[in-house]
């Protein structure tokens, strides 16, 4: 949000905030929803520029299609480890993994 704007809601009597404190989350909570939220973006990155569709990428990791969309539509459904397995299926190196975290 450009400075201009920012200060145009503030004199309005709105308070400018991010996600992590209007929800309360701790630092650590704060974090762990950045990593489920940075493996799903990778995930759907992958999967996109690998051709497949969320049919085959269930296939390939012994789930459903509808567990392969509520993953990547709502990363906080998903446990860390189902994201990370799933980025090993696609290919994806634990440096790359590590990366993102």
């Amino acid at each position: 949000m450009d400075t201009k704007k920012r200060k145009q809601l503030e004199a309005a009597g709105y308070q400018i905030t991010d996600s992590a404190k209007w929800l309360g989350l701790t630092p650590q909570e704060q974090a762990i929803v950045n990593m489920r939220v940075n493996f799903a973006l990778e995930i759907e990155r992958v999967r996109k520029a690998s051709n497949l569709t969320q049919q085959e990428l269930a296939e390939r990791i012994g789930t459903r299609q509808s567990g392969v969309a509520r993953m990547l539509n709502n990363p906080a459904s998903a446990t860390i480890d189902s994201l990370i397995k799933t980025l090993l299926a696609l290919g994806t190196s634990p440096k790359r993994i590590a990366a993102l975290i």
